[in-house]
């Protein structure tokens, strides 16, 4: 079982997320912030993806917690030093980080079309 969750995590798993990012998929971090700066998704779902971040950095830093104090109790002044340092840019970079991936899925999906293929002209339906 080891042998096989292994050669998953190292092999299968980085292939598919690179192919992903490659294809423009889900890793498209340009799309982000193209659609976090576009006046026309609301403001509300700028801060859902927000809002998202955080609270998927909070829960990283508590499943966090238990390991660092660990850490920081066997090596004390070093431990303590990487911790903040390393707790500081991760409180800073990955809210933004996860925000400019979970817009995607939140912005209308015109818009979200537009900024993919600049070419793209949206159906207008008439009534």
């Amino acid at each position: 079982m080891a042998n096989i969750l292994g050669t998953l995590g190292r092999v299968v798993l980085p292939k598919a997320a690179a192919r992903e990012a490659h294809r423009r998929g889900w890793l498209d971090i340009r799309l982000g912030v193209a659609l976090m700066r576009d006046r026309r998704v609301s403001i509300l779902k700028k801060l859902a993806a927000i809002a998202t971040g955080v609270t998927f950095t909070a829960i990283l830093v508590a499943l966090e917690f238990p390991l660092e104090s660990l850490i920081g109790l066997i090596v004390p002044f070093l431990g303590l030093a990487v911790d903040i340092a390393f707790d500081g840019i991760e409180l800073l970079v990955l809210p933004l980080l996860v925000s400019t991936l979970v817009i995607r899925w939140l912005a209308p999906r015109a818009i979200v079309e537009e900024h993919l293929n600049p070419q793209f002209i949206p159906s207008v339906s008439t009534p």
